[in-house]
Parts: C-alpha cells; sequence; structure tokens
C-alpha cells in the first residue's frame, strides 16, 4: 500500500500495528487501548519521516514566507532640481 498522499495512518493500519505489538509483548490482557495508542503514535512518526524525506529530496515544494513587521509607513519622496550652480560644483559626468 502506498502512503505518497496520506497523511495519517488509517484504522486498519493501526490495527495491524496494535496487533502486532500485542503479539511482541506476549499477548497480555488488557491493554488493548494503550496498544492502539502506540501503534498510531508509531505510525504517525513513520508518516512524518516520510514526509520530511520526500521534501528533502524536492519531492515537495511548499514555501512559506516570513511575516516581516513593516516599521513605518512609506513617505513622499521629493526631488529637487538642482541649479545651474549646483550642478557646476558636481564632478564632470557624462551627461547625455
Amino acid at each position: 500500500m502506498a502512503h505518497d498522499k496520506q497523511t495519517t495512518p488509517s484504522d486498519e493500519e493501526i490495527r495491524v500495528r496494535s496487533y502486532l505489538i500485542w503479539e511482541r509483548e506476549g499477548c497480555p490482557e488488557g491493554k488493548s487501548a494503550e496498544h492502539w495508542l502506540r501503534a498510531k503514535a508509531e505510525l504517525e512518526a513513520e508518516f512524518e519521516a516520510k514526509w520530511r524525506a520526500a521534501s528533502m529530496d524536492g519531492a515537495s515544494t511548499t514555501f512559506v514566507l516570513p511575516l516581516l513587521p513593516i516599521s513605518s509607513r512609506p513617505s513622499r519622496t521629493v526631488s529637487i532640481k538642482l541649479g545651474s550652480a549646483a550642478s557646476a560644483a558636481l564632478p564632470n559626468v557624462a551627461r547625455q
């Protein structure tokens, strides 16, 4: 069963994993809820690891842009024309 787009384990996958945990522990009675929760946690961790590995391989192109605070409102810039005396004081710049 491929888990390419799946992000959480199905109940069937959890049931099978829970059963395997139950067998591995010697078939104890009265721990079904504990086994279910442990199986779910294990599978979710595996899915997370697969997702991270896929995103490291370039399979995911999710980008998160940082939220930058704006410190002040934009201000209006006013430019002035330089008079002929002021432009004469500037170094020679190629004029077009």
